[in-house]
C-alpha cells in the first residue's frame, strides 16, 4: 500500500507535492518515524531522501537500523574512543563543527564522540563549507598519532545529512504558484504546526513571527508567554544555525569572544542566539549587559582590543503568568518576569519586537503538523539565505504616524522586511497586504514602547506607533 493511501492528503498537500517535489515532506510521516537522537531537520532530510511512497515502511526500517547502528549515545563514547585506539578507524553519525585556527594553520573539528579536536582537510572543507557552523552526517575518523602528536585524529570522509546551499531565486519563484492563504498554510506546516488547529490568521502570524530572527539580520525579539507554548522549539529545531542558552550563566567568553584563546563566541558562529528560560539566566559580568546593548544597537561587539561585526539575532524567551489569554493583572509592567539586570530602558529601547506569547495556545499533539511542508533542513537554510535580501525600502513606502524615533523606524523596517520574506518572498505584495505587514511590525514595537513608558516614565511618553490612518490596536494589552 502506498504511503499516500494511508495518510490522507488535503488539496494543498497534493498541490505542494506536485509543485515542489523533493523539497517537501509529509510531516505526519516524519513525526511517526522516530529517529531517536536526531534533530528534526536531520530526521526530515533522511526521510525525504531515502523513503519512497511505494516502499515507505521498509525504507523507514532501513533508516532506523542505520541510525541505531551508527549513532552513539554519550554512554558509548568511551567504547568508541577505545575502538578508535584499537582499530585506527571509526564510523559514526554526529554533528561536526569546524573552527579555523590561524596560529596552527589548521581546520579543527569538534564532535561529541571524541574529547579531542580532529583535523579536517581543506578539500573536505571546500566540499562541505557548512561544516563551519556545524553539519550532521556520517563521519569516518582515522587515528594516526605518527602524523601529528598534538592532533592524532582526522576526518577521513564525511557524508552530510543536510542539504547544500538552496536556490533562493527558485524558492521565491514558487510563491507565485500559491495563493496568499495557501502559502501561509504551507509556511505554517513547514514550521511544524497544523493550520487547521490554528484557524485564526492572527495566531498564525504570531507563530510565524518566531522565525523573524532567522530570516532578517540583527533582529532583537522578546517573547513572554505561558508554559508549553513551544517558545523556542521552532528555532531550535528548524536550523542548526540557532543556538539556545537555557536558564544558565551567560559569559562574555562563550557569547562574544574568549580573550585567552581569541576564539569568537556563539554570536559570531550562529545566526540566532536564544536565551531560553530568561528569568533563570544569570549575567555575572557587569560589563556584559553594556556590551550586549552596544551589539543590539550596532551589530558590533568589542572585548579588549578586539572588535567584531556579525548579524546574529537575539531572542529572549521566558514564562509569564496569565489570566485567560492575557498577562496576569498583578504585573505592573510586562517586563517584571525578566532578571533585574535586564529591566533597563536602554536595553529595551533596542528591542525590535515584543511578541505577545500569551495569545499563543498551548501546543498539543493535535497542534503538530500532519500535512505536507518544506523539508525542515531546506526550509531553515533558505530562510537564512534570505537574510541577504532586504525589503526595508518597500516598508518605507507606508506612511507612519509622526513622532517616531530612529529606533522605532529601524524596528518597523526590519520586522516588516522579515515578514515580507516569510509571506511574500518574491516581493510581489498588494497594498492591503503591505499595510497588514507594517501594522503588525508597528504593533510589536508599540508593545516595547508601552513598557518603556512604565519603567522610565520620565523619559518615555505615550504615543501611537502605527501607519497613518490606524488609530489603535485590538490587542487588549495595548489598551492598558
Amino acid at each position: 500500500m502506498s504511503l499516500y493511501d494511508e495518510h490522507q492528503l488535503t488539496d494543498l498537500d497534493k498541490k505542494a507535492l506536485e509543485t515542489l517535489g523533493d523539497k517537501v515532506v509529509l510531516k505526519s510521516l516524519a513525526s511517526q518515524a522516530t529517529l531517536t537522537g536526531l534533530p528534526r531537520f536531520v530526521s526530515e532530510y533522511l526521510i525525504a531522501k531515502y523513503v519512497k511512497p511505494e516502499t515507505w515502511k521498509a525504507d523507514i526500517a532501513n533508516v532506523q537500523a542505520k541510525i541505531k547502528a551508527l549513532l552513539p549515545s554519550l554512554e558509548d563514547r568511551e567504547q568508541m574512543q577505545a575502538k578508535l585506539l584499537r582499530t585506527g578507524e571509526i564510523l559514526f553519525i554526529d554533528s561536526i563543527d569546524v573552527d579555523i585556527d590561524l596560529k596552527k594553520r589548521l581546520a579543527l573539528g569538534r564532535t561529541t564522540v571524541l574529547n579531542d579536536k580532529i583535523i579536517v582537510s581543506n578539500s573536505l572543507l571546500e566540499q562541505y563549507p557548512g561544516l563551519m557552523g556545524g553539519m550532521w552526517g556520517t563521519a569516518k575518523i582515522r587515528y594516526s598519532p605518527e602524523s601529528d602528536k598534538n592532533f592524532p585524529s582526522s576526518l577521513e570522509s564525511f557524508t552530510p545529512f543536510q542539504v547544500g546551499p538552496p536556490d533562493v531565486e527558485a524558492h521565491k519563484a514558487m510563491r507565485l504558484k500559491f495563493t496568499s492563504d495557501e502559502w501561509l498554510a504551507l509556511m505554517f506546516q513547514s514550521a511544524g504546526y497544523n493550520p487547521e488547529k490554528f484557524p485564526d490568521r492572527r495566531t498564525k502570524l504570531l507563530l510565524i513571527s518566531r522565525l523573524l530572527p532567522l530570516v532578517e539580520r540583527n533582529i532583537n525579539l522578546m517573547e513572554l508567554g505561558p508554559r508549553q507554548t513551544g517558545k523556542t522549539f521552532l528555532l531550535r529545531n528548524v536550523s542548526p544555525r540557532s543556538f539556545v542558552i537555557s536558564g544558565g550563566k551567560a559569559t562574555p567568553a562563550n557569547l562574544f569572544v574568549n580573550l585567552s584563546t581569541k576564539q569568537v563566541g556563539i554570536l559570531g558562529t550562529r545566526k540566532v542566539v536564544i536565551f531560553d528560560e530568561i528569568a533563570h539566566t544569570t549575567f555575572n559580568d557587569e560589563s556584559m549587559i553594556s556590551v550586549m546593548k552596544d551589539y543590539m544597537e550596532s551589530g558590533q561587539f568589542s572585548r579588549g582590543s578586539l572588535t567584531f561585526a556579525t548579524d546574529a539575532g537575539l531572542v529572549f524567551s521566558g514564562n509569564i503568568d496569565v489570566e485567560g489569554n492575557q498577562p496576569h493583572s498583578r504585573y505592573n509592567n510586562l517586563l517584571e518576569p525578566l532578571p533585574k539586570e535586564l529591566i533597563d530602558s536602554a536595553f529595551h529601547d533596542r528591542m525590535h519586537i515584543y511578541l505577545p506569547g500569551w495569545e499563543i495556545p498551548k501546543i498539543t499533539p493535535t497542534s503538530i503538523a500532519s500535512g505536507v511542508g518544506f523539508v525542515t533542513d531546506y526550509f531553515g537554510e533558505v530562510l537564512c539565505r534570505m537574510r541577504e535580501d532586504s525589503f526595508a525600502d518597500t516598508v518605507r513606502t507606508v506612511p507612519l504616524q509622526p513622532g517616531l524615533t530612529k529606533r522605532d523606524q529601524t524596528a518597523i523596517e526590519r520586522t516588516g522586511s522579515g515578514l515580507i520574506k516569510l509571506l511574500y518572498p518574491d516581493g510581489k505584495i498588494l497594498d492591503t497586504e503591505l499595510k497588514e505587514v507594517v501594522t503588525l511590525a508597528c504593533e510589536y514595537r508599540q508593545r516595547v514602547h508601552n513598557q518603556l513608558c512604565k519603567i522610565a516614565p520620565g523619559e518615555f511618553k505615550p504615543k501611537l506607533i502605527a501607519p497613518e490612518g490606524v488609530t489603535g490596536y485590538e490587542a487588549p494589552d495595548l489598551g492598558k
